[in-house]
């Protein structure tokens, strides 16, 4: 009987350098005995020498082994994209919400340029705008709101230079901002 016939039905086979176990069992006690007769032959020095010559040995003949031309597999992309997949990208995005509304410098250098991201993307993937390009077709999407959001989220418009002294976006704007930003 074969090993694949007594292998249970479901069971991977022993692939990649799980299924040459022994031979690197092997390899690694013909290393150690080599060195300890170098050591009893000649000394430490000498053991040193052999250990050296064995480990180089090793990584010819494993380099050889690699496949060249094998590409390592494309790791898989999580189901849910952004900063929500782990507890600490939950608490960073909450803590980044609560300190936009208490001050207007967390607004414009932290969350300010992941929500005009998140707009660039928006525009460019459902409505074929480029936020770069035609800022004014974003300006219009934006302003169909009771709010005008327009100027919170607006790229060209400079951070004030005393924004760490002011306060931060309003909550209720900044509810609707992200509401808006997802119904586009």
């Amino acid at each position: 009987m074969s090993n694949n016939q007594r292998r249970p039905a479901g069971a991977n086979p022993r692939t990649g350098w799980n299924g040459a176990s022994r031979e690197l069992a092997v390899a690694g006690l013909l290393a150690v005995v080599l060195t300890a007769a170098a050591w009893a032959l000649d000394g430490p020095a000498a053991a040193g020498f052999v250990l050296l010559i064995c480990i180089a040995v090793s990584l010819v003949v494993l380099r050889a082994l690699i496949e060249p031309d094998q590409e390592p597999p494309a790791p898989e992309a999580p189901s849910e994209l952004g900063p929500g997949l782990s507890f600490i990208g939950v608490w960073r995005t909450r803590s980044d919400l609560v300190d936009a509304t208490k001050s207007l410098s967390a607004w414009e250098y932290r969350l300010r340029p992941r929500l005009t991201n998140l707009l660039a993307a928006r525009l460019s993937e459902r409505h074929g705008i480029s936020l770069a390009d035609d800022p004014q077709a974003a300006a219009d999407l934006l302003r169909g709101t009771r709010h005008d959001l327009w100027p919170w989220l607006d790229p060209s418009r400079p951070a004030p230079p005393d924004a760490e002294s002011k306060p931060g976006i309003p909550p209720n704007v900044l509810a609707a901002l992200i509401d808006r930003l997802e119904k586009l």
